[in-house]
């Protein structure tokens, strides 16, 4: 991970947007309006966003990323690494507490990197490269690689290897988190509330200024931003794009769009008829006009993908253009897939997802100019997560995953065979080699013309993921709410230097 590798895309942060009236000020409730709701707690086992954006108030790691995408200390307060890259040495912070009056040591550390291998975590498949960890002494950790492993500094800096006491970690699963930072768990109502308060034992003694953080769990775009309006909640994230304007310009109001936050695709099994063929995959793929589309569901505030490496990264491919609907081509890899009339599926959407329920109906209607007769079906997150991603028990669907800074997130997670979010069972092997090269790779001119590499056979090979659109972050704050809530990952929010004036 290489600092810069994001573009801020023009994006204004919050506490750039915002005329603070003076000095942070201790004490007040927010209430936010959220648009996904929570279905679960445990940071390492529960891969969706919504999970990360309240742990990561709750839980920490040993490292985070800062603005200028670089990491910095949290519960480590140094690492080295050997000369060959293959142990990592980490000193720990002393004096910390976790919410249930435990002291952090190292054999929390070991305890919570052990439970994210034997459970399969998240993370399993960076743990996998792990040769020995040792708890040296109460605050030193060493970590032995197997070989070089560039990308797990970055892992290391997201909620899914973070760290909980010991005790804890022994459990097969966790509904009630306790860690290290600056805001403990106090209660959840599924699809309802989410309720964090200030740890008043945080290991710094000058943060969190808020005492509490209330998300109100409002997935309809209309009603949370209806909400907002009428002053019932002081900040909300996912303003529906078509209001974007209007609130950019209203001037009681702080409007934040930061960009990207995460790439929208539309996933089809691979080995299920139609799409076990490579040709009624790039069927589909040619029918579908994906400016189009972009601009239907984001209001033009998005950008078309060609690849999953964030735009303006080092990673990103220089010359790469998305697939340009072209139906006559279409019509081709239809007749060579057996096809020649086109084929009748199910399109499961999360409908949670606005942009992307909308972005359905429009993929619905160009593909059905060539025959493809794509059956929308709008289902809940938690079925998302279960049906589709666990049982992989769909035809077509479509999610998203967040813009994070480091490549082996959008290369590896998604599309290697054994990435934790790989569920549309399109696997190969050139694929799964390269990526697995750019892993053993530091230096940022050997690595990027690999994902490069990458990026291309993605597109020519038609992977199971056909790539839509990246999304930016919109958010709407009152004048009143201060500080910057957006951490660099584009999604995840931090409220530990937020205030209520």
């Amino acid at each position: 991970m290489l600092a810069g590798c994001f573009g801020d895309g023009g994006s204004e942060s919050q506490a750039e947007a915002s005329e603070s009236s003076g000095d942070p000020v201790s004490g007040g409730e927010l209430q936010w309006g959220g648009s996904v709701p929570v279905q679960s707690l445990d940071p390492h086992l529960e891969s969706a966003a919504a999970t990360a954006r309240v742990l990561e108030s709750v839980t920490q790691g040993l490292i985070r990323v800062n603005w200028d995408y670089e990491f910095e200390p949290l519960l480590a307060e140094s690492w080295e690494s050997s000369e060959d890259n293959t142990v990592l040495t980490f000193d720990l912070r002393e004096g910390v507490s976790f919410h249930d009056g435990s002291e952090f040591t190292a054999e929390d550390v070991y305890a919570s990197f052990t439970r994210i291998e034997e459970l399969g975590g998240v993370a399993a498949d960076y743990m996998e490269m792990v040769e020995s960890m040792d708890p040296v002494d109460d605050y030193t950790f060493e970590m032995e690689l197997s070989e070089p492993f560039a990308p797990m500094l970055s892992r290391m800096a997201t909620s899914d290897m973070h760290i909980l006491p010991a005790s804890l970690a022994e459990e097969s699963s966790i509904s009630e988190p306790i860690g290290t930072g600056p805001f403990q768990f106090e209660s959840m109502e599924v699809d309802s509330e989410f309720v964090m308060t200030r740890f008043e034992d945080y290991w710094d003694d000058e943060l969190p200024y808020l005492d509490r953080v209330v998300k109100n769990e409002i997935p309809d775009n209309d009603n949370r931003l209806n909400t907002f309006n009428a002053g019932e909640v002081d900040f909300i994230n996912d303003v529906p794009p078509r209001h974007a304007g209007e609130l950019e310009d209203d001037p009681d109001i702080d409007f934040v769009n930061r960009f990207p936050q995460s790439l929208v695709y539309l996933g089809v099994n691979c080995n299920e008829e139609p799409f076990d063929d490579i040709d009624a995959r790039l069927a589909l793929d040619y029918a579908i006009d994906k400016k189009e589309v972009m601009e239907g569901a984001l209001y033009g505030q998005g950008q078309v993908a060609a690849s999953p490496a964030a735009p303006d990264s080092e990673w990103e491919h220089p010359t790469l253009e998305p697939r340009e609907q072209d139906l006559e081509k279409a019509q081709e890899h239809l007749e060579a897939a057996g096809y020649p009339d086109g084929f009748e599926v199910s399109f499961q959407i999360p409908e949670q997802y606005n942009d992307q329920v909308t972005a359905a109906e429009i993929i619905e209607s160009q593909v059905s100019e060539v025959g493809i007769d794509l059956n929308i079906q709008l289902i809940t997150w938690s079925n998302w997560l279960g049906d589709v991603f666990e049982e992989q028990n769909f035809e077509a669907t479509t999610s998203s995953y967040l813009a994070l800074w480091f490549p082996d997130a959008g290369f590896h997670r998604p599309f290697h065979s054994e990435g934790a979010f790989f569920f549309t069972g399109w696997e190969d092997e050139e694929y799964d080699a390269l990526i697995e090269d750019a892993r053993q790779s530091y230096e940022m001119e050997e690595r990027a013309p690999l994902y490069h590499e990458a990026a291309e056979m993605l597109q020519e090979r038609r992977s199971g993921h056909i790539l839509l659109y990246w999304t930016p972050t919109l958010m709407a704050s009152t004048r009143n709410f201060q500080g910057e809530v957006m951490s660099p990952d584009g999604s995840t929010f931090r409220f530990e230097e937020t205030w209520l004036e």
